[in-house]
């Protein structure tokens, strides 16, 4: 073969970049489908957990006579059953797991973008103020996405209807509708400020961490190969949920009692962020805003533990209908 054909035949054998494209778009269609459906599983089993942490966040503002109110974990998890009815303990559930698509998403496809963006100019690794940017850069973008969803959600799961007694909310369209037309476009924003001062940092500590714990971890193959890798990736996630959901919790619970604020059943209407956190320190002191820390700290490892378990039993299921793919890990 002459000089001159030689590039013309290493190019007849070149893959088309529409191929190249197709498979990469493949692979990240089962990421997203085995993130999705892991974290689906994961708020499901952990809904009862959720829903009781924004009962006790909230209820100090309701209009519920106090001898009514659930007011610990122990009274709550015994009478929403009691009082509402099991499906009670998964009001709001439906919310939390449409947003799932937008923040799995934007997690997975922006995190690793921002933190190229934030990368030093002159190829050093990443350092700690770029991981802290790219993960709160993620977190304000995630809240934008999908708070309408999160509104509802809150307002959903923070409804004590008893067995018999006429539900606030129909559904999840039902509630954005009423509070669309009762209290305008802002009230589908009600506590977005405060909620992305919460998810922000939330992101940038817990990414952060978890990059942190991983990387002091050995590397090599029969390290990755050994039974206990799995675990320690599982506790990395795990510490690094609990550090980051405590340091934000009373921002938390702030943007909880913003979102509620002045919907049906809610006696306070605040006035603003500031009159939010005055009047909750003059009702309860600090402690008014670690209402439902505890149950949140019981839901941080299930949740890792969940989230990891359903992950790698739906990535084997989608590859044994697709043995052709490669791993989305």
């Amino acid at each position: 073969m002459s000089p001159v054909s030689q590039p013309f035949a290493a190019a007849t054998f070149q893959e088309p970049w529409s191929a190249s494209a197709w498979d990469s778009l493949r692979l990240f269609s089962l990421h997203l489908v085995a993130i999705g459906g892991s974290g689906a599983l994961a708020r499901t089993a952990l809904a009862p957990l959720e829903r009781i942490k924004i009962l006790l966040q909230v209820e100090s503002i309701s209009n519920t006579p106090p001898m009514q109110r659930y007011g610990s974990f122990h009274h709550a998890i015994w009478r929403i059953n009691q009082r509402e009815g099991f499906n009670a303990y998964f009001r709001g559930n439906g919310a939390n797991v449409l947003r799932l698509l937008p923040d799995t998403a934007i997690k997975f496809a922006l995190h690793d973008q921002f933190k190229v963006m934030f990368a030093p100019p002159d190829g050093r690794p990443l350092g700690l103020t770029g991981k802290l940017a790219a993960g709160s850069a993620t977190g304000v973008i995630k809240c934008l996405a999908s708070y309408p969803l999160e509104l509802a959600r809150t307002r959903l799961a923070a409804d004590t209807s008893s067995k018999g007694q006429a539900r606030l909310y129909k559904g999840i369209a039902h509630c954005m509708s009423h509070t669309w037309r009762h209290e305008g476009t802002r009230g589908l924003y009600k506590g977005m400020v405060a909620s992305i001062a919460a998810v922000a940092p939330y992101l940038a500590i817990s990414f952060t961490t978890y990059d942190e714990l991983q990387s002091r971890l050995p590397n090599d193959r029969g390290t990755r190969a050994a039974w206990w890798y799995g675990l320690t990736k599982l506790g990395s996630g795990a510490a690094a949920g609990l550090l980051a959901s405590t340091v934000v919790f009373p921002v938390d619970t702030v943007r909880r009692q913003m979102q509620v604020s002045g919907s049906p059943r809610h006696s306070i209407a605040y006035k603003g962020y500031w009159d939010c956190v005055r009047r909750m320190y003059r009702r309860q002191g600090l402690a008014a805003f670690y209402r439902g820390a505890g149950v949140n700290a019981l839901r941080i490892v299930p949740a890792a533990a969940v989230q990891f378990t359903a992950y790698d039993m739906l990535k084997y299921a989608l590859l044994a209908l697709d043995p052709s793919a490669a791993s989305p890990l």
